[in-house]
């Protein structure tokens, strides 16, 4: 299972959230084209809107 990680510009801290809601907050708000955003996760690329950024979390030992 993807997680992603959520962080709002001016924040330091991410907060996990389902890869869903990633792409209903990418995506489906019309900033990133239907099928690139988990692409570009996991290539471990950083998914930026002019609010959040997204990441893909990297995998714990």
């Amino acid at each position: 299972m993807l997680i992603i990680l959520s962080q709002l510009k001016g924040e330091d801290t991410w907060e996990e959230i389902t890869l869903a809601e990633c792409l209903e907050k990418t995506e489906g708000a019309g900033f990133w084209a239907k099928g690139t955003v988990e692409k570009l996760l996991n290539k471990g690329l950083v998914v930026d809107t002019p609010w959040s950024s997204f990441k893909k979390k990297e995998e714990q030992i």
